[in-house]
């Protein structure tokens, strides 16, 4: 993170609104076609995507991390184009962004907006327009968790469940389940909202679903005595609602022989530090799925540094920003960043030898 950086990410965001307003005034002013093509609607959905447009890109310039935005807006291809917006309009609505934007904040900050945008609208013609399943073949378990999502995109939690609960009973190990089925259906049900295959409803179903069967897996988790090694502390950043990463790592490690405190979504700086604090925690594991959370994740780790808490835990942080991004982690002072729950197991047994 530069100062430079910081100062335009914050002349962004104390503004986001009014930009946002004045992106979409201007685009439909000097486009009549839009009106046409996209009615109320559609004006409504092109503010809402302004405002997601600006966050993502005032997170990217205060991490210096160009890739973040680049990636952003090739996700929004694939979105976009999957409800029948063309790559066109994404392009035409990122010219206006770049000169509104740039023009309503001070002229030393001017380049660096230009500079990001202009990178991603170099690289739109090459994004793809659509998106690989998450369900490789050759994977562990492939056919299995095809037939466990397609279960729960027809409502059909019990037999979705069933099916998970026979693996297990048929000598299927639960670290298994986690990491070849639960972890890969997250990411794939994300896929399909992003395409347009799946709806909302879909998504948070399959979510709730998961966490159930996640539960109904608990007794046979912890039928053998373990060994404690440690004690860790997960929690997602205030504003981050997507929270089953981190109980997925969670529950892992209590397999490795963790004490892990589950804290859950949006949780308060200070809630979280008392905790740590109560705990005696090692580590804490800080995960932030949506990029415009970095700066959050950097302000809870600033907090935890400066606070009287003595020994510090060792801090990990865990999301999408921060596999897109390797170096990301180092950025907001973390110790380290794993990509998925096994990388996590293994970098916690390199920190305790």
């Amino acid at each position: 993170m530069s100062q430079a950086g910081e100062k335009i990410r914050d002349a962004i965001e104390s503004r986001r609104d009014v930009l946002a307003k004045a992106i979409v005034e201007q685009e439909w002013k000097s486009r009549p076609d839009l009106e046409r093509r996209y009615g109320a609607t559609g004006y409504s959905k092109c503010l809402e995507d302004a405002n997601f447009h600006l966050r993502y890109l005032s997170e990217a310039i205060e991490a210096s991390e160009p890739k973040l935005f680049v990636d952003y807006i090739a996700w929004a291809k694939v979105m976009l184009a999957s409800r029948n917006v063309p790559s066109e309009d994404l392009a035409n609505h990122l010219q206006v962004v770049r000169e509104v934007v740039a023009d309503a904040l001070p002229s030393e900050m001017r380049e660096v907006i230009r500079g990001y945008i202009n990178t991603a609208l170099s690289h739109l013609p090459q994004y793809p327009a659509h998106v690989l399943s998450f369900f490789e073949a050759g994977e562990p378990m492939a056919e299995i968790a095809k037939s466990y999502l397609a279960a729960l995109l027809r409502y059909e939690r019990h037999a979705a469940i069933q099916l998970i609960l026979d693996a297990v009973d048929a000598g299927t190990s639960v670290k298994d389940i986690y990491c070849h089925v639960f972890e890969p259906c997250q990411r794939e049900i994300g896929r399909l909202w992003q395409v347009n295959m799946a709806s909302v409803a879909q998504e948070h179903y399959c979510t709730a679903s998961t966490q159930l069967a996640m539960a109904l897996l608990y007794p046979r988790m912890f039928a053998q005595k373990r060994t404690k090694i440690g004690t860790l502390v997960a929690a997602c950043v205030p504003g981050e609602l997507h929270e089953i990463g981190s109980r997925l790592v969670c529950d892992l490690l209590e397999m490795e022989g963790w004490d892990t405190v589950y804290l859950g979504a949006s949780v308060p700086v200070t809630a979280l530090l008392d905790t740590v604090k109560a705990r005696h925690a090692d580590i804490l594991a800080i995960s932030a799925s949506m990029t415009f959370h970095i700066n959050a994740v950097r302000q809870l780790i600033l907090a935890l540094r400066g606070s009287n808490i003595v020994p510090l835990p060792k801090i990990l942080v865990g999301g999408y920003a921060f596999r897109l991004a390797p170096e990301l982690w180092r950025d907001v002072g973390a110790d380290g960043h794993a990509k998925d729950s096994l990388e996590t197991i293994e970098l916690l047994k390199s920190w305790r030898q």
